[in-house]
């Protein structure tokens, strides 16, 4: 049990905190990159989600 505990907190906790290390370092317009990329993927899913029961009809 110990051992799953090492390895989700490296995967989890550490990547994550080096991630986000990485971003704050990063001037603003690519926080603007960033986001609009996050809003359209959240666009294609949701495109994606309410198109495919057209598709299947």
């Amino acid at each position: 049990m110990k051992i799953i505990k090492k390895i989700l907190k490296f995967l989890l906790v550490d990547s994550t905190v080096n991630i986000l290390g990485d971003l704050f370092e990063q001037p603003l317009i690519m926080w603007a990159m960033i986001g609009w990329g996050w809003l359209c993927m959240l666009v294609m899913v949701t495109s994606v989600f309410y198109g495919l029961p057209d598709l299947l009809a």
